[in-house]
């Protein structure tokens, strides 16, 4: 996992003002002469992975203006005043995008943290960064959303800036296991994850979707909850097909303790699918189930692991691994 860490390592101020590669319009430059500090906007700021994004960031980077977005006003103002006098909570609609326009004028680089990004089909926080020259970086962890905005590179390049999609856990991280697996082949316990609301929605949102894995090339459907491995930890799939060309890919997700499993196979056997397509309704669902999650976190731990089998057709076996104690800090 070194390369996560290389790819984390902080840059001094001049770098993180001139990372883009197109030249800085007269109102870039106007902000960043008049200001020694990057601005940074998280959306979703106010939930558990945006707040931890802007955590992270404040810690790696205490001269940064990190902009808090989110519903909550005082969840939002809260947070900005622990994270010191640089940051501060803005009021911002992801679907109006003048209003986003018209914020990202004055940010360097937006981080997008306001999932779910299940059922949604336009990139409006990315394409306001576009029109604005804002770098952009999204922890997307659906494949239909990262392929439209994918869809996007041509525009974004021409800008002259940066646009990352998928830079979450997973299958941010994952994928990052994968690669460094498949690179290094051909060159020679879990808790309950510290799921916020938004992980909740999704987790249920994709129960009314298909898995998508692939065998020797061929893309197959399973069922969700479907094919359960018992993984031992020791003390995003399409991607790794189609962009690593490994031919036969899939992924499994599960939790401890044990019974949130059954649950959720519960959900995925029993709860109709209509229901489970219907985001409000699942909005809900998560209300109700979320308070449970959080008293349970406090007993079992929020910690996420990851494993990643890599079996080369020369017999060769790899495996990588991923833990983190708490992942909403």
């Amino acid at each position: 996992m070194a390369t996560v860490v290389r790819a984390c390592m902080p840059l001094p101020p001049a770098a993180v003002a001139s990372s883009s590669a197109a030249p800085s319009t007269d109102a870039q430059a106007q902000r960043r002469s008049s200001s020694s500090s990057a601005r940074v906007l998280v959306l979703g700021g106010t939930g558990r992975v945006g707040g931890s994004t802007a955590t992270a960031l404040s810690k790696l980077r205490p001269d940064l203006n990190i902009l808090i977005a989110g519903r909550n006003r005082e969840k939002g103002e809260s947070l900005a005043s622990k994270l010191g006098e640089e940051s501060e909570f803005v009021q911002v609609d992801i679907r109006d995008r003048n209003m986003l326009e018209e914020v990202l004028q004055n940010v360097d680089l937006v981080v997008h943290a306001a999932g779910p990004f299940q059922r949604e089909n336009e990139c409006t926080v990315l394409q306001a960064a576009i029109a604005t020259k804002t770098a952009y970086i999204d922890v997307c962890d659906d494949t239909d959303y990262s392929w439209i905005a994918k869809g996007f590179h041509e525009q974004a390049k021409d800008c002259g800036i940066p646009a990352i999609t998928t830079a979450g856990i997973y299958p941010g991280v994952s994928n990052v296991m994968a690669a460094e697996l498949v690179h290094a082949a051909r060159s020679e316990n879990a808790g309950t994850g510290g799921a916020g609301p938004t992980i909740l929605t999704t987790s249920f949102l994709l129960l009314a979707e298909d898995v998508i894995a692939y065998n020797k090339g061929e893309e197959i459907k399973l069922k969700p909850y479907s094919g359960a491995l018992s993984i031992d930890f020791g003390k995003g799939v399409k991607s790794a097909y189609k962009v690593l060309g490994v031919p036969t890919v899939s992924a499994r997700f599960g939790t401890a303790p044990f019974f949130w499993n059954w649950g959720m196979q519960a959900f995925a056997n029993f709860l109709p699918v209509e229901f489970l397509r219907d985001k409000n309704k699942v909005l809900k669902l998560v209300g109700f189930v979320d308070p449970f999650v959080r008293a349970i976190d406090g007993i079992a731990g929020e910690r996420v692991s990851m494993r990643v089998d890599l079996d080369c057709s020369n017999g060769k076996n790899t495996i990588g691994l991923f833990s983190h104690r708490k992942l909403s800090v």
